[in-house]
């Protein structure tokens, strides 16, 4: 099946959406230094193989984009751009991503 290019920005959107909520239980994004064993385990238990892919295509496309506007996908965060990128490659490493 194929799918325009808004069809996947919107479903990569979604999936990073999936995993920048976990941020709002990170006290400091700048000590985040990734996940543990079980954290990430927790996150492949609570999603199905699609989503998953989806989640490491998302993360994938997000490491090689530092510029991109990421504060725009929750704009409730307390967090800059910058850190949610940073996030992003350290969630992506522990996942085995980048």
């Amino acid at each position: 099946m194929m799918h325009s290019r808004a069809e996947s920005d919107l479903g990569r959107v979604q999936s990073l959406r999936l995993v920048l909520y976990r941020i709002l239980f990170t006290h400091e994004v700048t000590d985040f230094a990734g996940l543990a064993q079980t954290q990430a385990s927790l996150i492949r238990a609570d999603h199905d193989d699609e989503t998953l892919e989806r989640i490491a295509a998302a993360l994938a496309w997000a490491t090689n984009r530092p510029n991109f506007d990421y504060k725009s996908l929750l704009p409730y965060l307390p967090h800059s751009s910058a850190r949610l990128y940073d996030y992003l490659c350290k969630l992506a490493r522990a996942l085995g991503v980048a």
